[in-house]
């Protein structure tokens, strides 16, 4: 079967552990630039991946690449690629882009260079004065940086944080793909218990109890690529019963989710429903100050009310506190959680072992990470 070049993009701050789930799925150590990873691979990668990422935002299908200082070496450059292999008479191609560190620098301009290229390779090769557009959907992405140009199609659609359990939002919800990025870098293993205390809509919960039933996030929806006449028609079903196949949904797993807000839990209870999970988490109204969990060593991931997003700074800062105390009281849980504010080792009594920054949407945050204990081979234990 031809190899084909797949690119996967992730936001900043996740790319590591998406290249860790890309080597996971079989493929080989990605080439990694600017949160974009590209990757060897099949036709039939392009479903696989689509529907087996947790953390990544969008596949795309590369198509070309080429150096171009000027309009007219981009309009050549464009108009070389065999697009005639990607579109039928009447695809109604979406271009849209972006550029750094290049000549080329006005995207408007670029865009319409790009889409007349397209049209004119289109109308020659089928023979056809104009393109009617009245088909299938085809976006097609460039990315120009240092002069050169790279051209993808766009395989996704709607981002994959979009899972389709979640159709209503919370208050300040956490996007889908960032949570299971959270869940990916902590400790959490399905062997162990999980809590977050400010649970809101779910979504922390939810994506821990996809990851320890091994339920692939991207089973439940639809994709892009599934209109496109160059993919195989069996890809996405193949993809599909690959990830049923895989699947533990008979695992035992305990997962503890609460907030103080009696109807975020309705909806987080709502949401996991959905995502087919509602039995493996254990929904409760409780105030962080009252957290007290039975078992030992566990997991919590957390995403705490920001000062600006649903409290005032000074509140935020008492749930902090209240925070750090309640964890001080459990017997050997690791904690981990995401917050734009900087003081918040100091309101939490705690400095973290290890923080990164990751991008909550448009917001710096920091990730913090307060490991626990664990046994090692000779009994004693040891910090992770």
């Amino acid at each position: 079967m031809k190899e084909v070049n797949l690119t996967v993009s992730a936001a900043s701050g996740v790319e590591a552990v998406t290249k860790r789930e890309l080597k996971r799925l079989g493929f080989a150590e990605p080439k990694a630039e600017r949160g974009l990873m590209t990757v060897a691979g099949t036709v039939y990668d392009v479903a696989r991946l689509n529907v087996f990422l947790r953390t990544a935002d969008r596949v795309y299908f590369d198509v070309g690449s080429f150096q171009a200082r000027t309009f007219d070496e981009l309009f050549d450059g464009v108009k070389n690629v065999p697009w005639e292999e990607f579109c039928k008479k009447d695809t109604f191609v979406l271009v849209n882009g972006k550029s750094l560190k290049s000549r080329l620098f006005a995207l408007s301009a670029c865009q319409k260079i790009i889409k007349k290229a397209i049209a004119e390779r289109l109308c020659k090769k089928f023979n056809l004065r104009a393109l009617p557009e009245s088909g299938e959907k085809l976006a097609v992405v460039f990315d120009i940086f240092c002069d050169t140009v790279h051209l993808r199609i766009d395989t996704t659609g709607t981002g994959l944080h979009k899972r389709g359990y979640r159709d209503l939002v919370g208050v300040a919800p956490i996007r889908e793909n960032l949570a299971a990025a959270m869940i990916l870098l902590s400790d959490y293993r399905y062997e162990k218990p999980f809590c977050d205390p400010f649970c809101g809509s779910g979504t922390l919960a939810v994506e821990a109890a996809l990851f320890a039933l091994s339920v692939a996030p991207g089973l439940q929806r639809n994709f892009a690529f599934e209109n496109f006449s160059f993919l195989p028609e069996n890809a996405l079903l193949l993809a599909r019963q690959e990830a049923k196949d895989k699947e533990e949904r008979g695992r035992t797993v305990e997962i503890f989710a609460s907030d103080i807000d009696g109807e975020a839990v309705s909806l987080a209870r709502r949401h996991a429903r959905r995502a087919r999970v509602a039995d493996k988490i254990r929904f409760e109204v409780k105030d962080v100050r009252d957290l007290a969990l039975p078992l030992k060593n566990g997991t919590i991931v957390t995403n705490p009310p920001y000062g600006d997003r649903v409290l005032t700074e000074r509140g935020a800062r008492e749930i902090y506190k209240a925070l750090g105390a309640a964890y001080r009281k459990l017997d050997n849980w690791s904690l981990f959680a995401i917050t734009e504010d900087t003081a918040f080792e100091k309101a939490f009594g705690k400095k973290a072992d290890k923080n990164r920054k990751l991008y909550n949407s448009d917001k710096e945050c920091k990730f913090y990470e307060y490991f626990g204990k664990r046994e090692n081979h000779n009994g004693r234990k040891n910090s992770d």
